[in-house]
């Protein structure tokens, strides 16, 4: 049975196999791995494979909690539509990357085997998440970065169901696209369509989420030294700046790794892995970063979720408010 897509966590792996070999260079197959002892690059893939499964398992919590809450328990606004939406790619993200991390470490045994399209299933699905919540991501930036320099034209322009318009498209267009990559390389109608799909993500996506995170900085650094707090903003600029150094390296990792195939097999395959673990470190710290940005450090009793939410998004609309205020009065 064949364990290529499985043995080097990703078909992505596979398809840099084909453009080596076209090269001329030799790559080691994960079978070849079968016939002797565990290589250290096999022990730090089982370990980074570990780390993903543990660290999922929180960040599932956690993303499930703020979805339970958001969803249900609370009156939504423009704002937490786009923070439930996020919440929902991030925990699928995560439910992704923990039955592959299983079939990581289960595969390197020569008695588990798993069939590729049950890999791919999970590996698409993965990829699926992953780009959504790139989007959602930078559409609440870009979001966050107008309603602080245009804070009377974002409150009284804005349509009414925006955000929902906004992540319904987001959501269309990432099953879309991860569909036509996996017609394309069902039929191999066009080779190495991943690799383009991320290039063209970073060529959009990175610029504007730079842009709007300047903008968020220096908003939330004078909001700092006036002495007026903007909780959520802080907030979705820290997920900016946690997606941007631990999220987006991965799409980084898998362009270099198109652009070297001449690079080990083992090497590529564990970089691969410090990609994902990365990408689930991000993909589990956003509840963790409303949860301290959000809290009461003044209050004795120990708060809920539900009300540190509650305060982090509430604030921000008093906050939006406040600014708009000033504004109307010099009109």
């Amino acid at each position: 049975m064949n364990n290529d897509g499985l043995g080097s966590w990703s078909t992505l792996n596979a398809s840099l196999e084909d453009i080596a070999a076209e090269n001329g260079t030799d790559f080691l197959t994960p079978q070849d791995g079968f016939d002797h002892e565990l290589s250290p690059y096999d022990i730090a893939d089982i370990l980074i494979s570990i780390s993903i499964l543990l660290i999922s398992i929180f960040g599932i919590i956690g993303n499930g909690t703020v979805i339970w809450l958001l969803g249900f328990c609370m009156k939504r606004n423009p704002f937490t539509t786009f923070i439930l939406h996020l919440a929902v790619a991030d925990l699928g993200a995560l439910m992704s990357l923990s039955p592959l991390s299983i079939m990581r470490i289960l595969t390197l045994f020569p008695f588990f085997t798993f069939y590729n399209n049950l890999f791919a299933v999970f590996e698409n699905l993965l990829w699926f998440m992953y780009n959504t919540g790139q989007y959602l991501l930078t559409a609440i930036s870009m979001d966050r970065c107008i309603s602080v320099v245009f804070p009377l034209w974002h409150r009284c322009h804005r349509p009414p169901h925006f955000s929902t318009l906004v992540c319904a498209t987001i959501w269309i267009i990432s099953f879309l696209l991860t569909a036509i990559n996996l017609i394309v390389s069902i039929f191999n109608i066009l080779q190495y369509t991943i690799f383009y799909h991320l290039l063209m993500n970073a060529i959009l996506c990175l610029p504007l989420m730079t842009v709007s995170t300047l903008v968020l900085f220096r908003k939330v650094y004078f909001r700092s030294q006036q002495r007026k707090k903007g909780k959520a903003l802080t907030a979705i600029l820290l997920a900016l700046l946690f997606f941007l150094f631990l999220a987006f390296p991965l799409t980084c990792i898998v362009l270099i790794c198109f652009f070297t195939p001449f690079v080990d097999y083992n090497v590529r395959s564990v970089v691969i892995s410090v990609g994902l673990l990365c990408s689930c470190l991000n993909s589990s710290i956003n509840p963790l970063i409303y949860f301290l940005i959000g809290r009461n450090k003044r209050a004795r009793s120990r708060e809920s979720m539900k009300v540190i939410l509650q305060r982090l998004f509430k604030e921000e609309e008093n906050c939006r408010e406040e600014e708009e205020v000033p504004v109307q009065t010099r009109m």
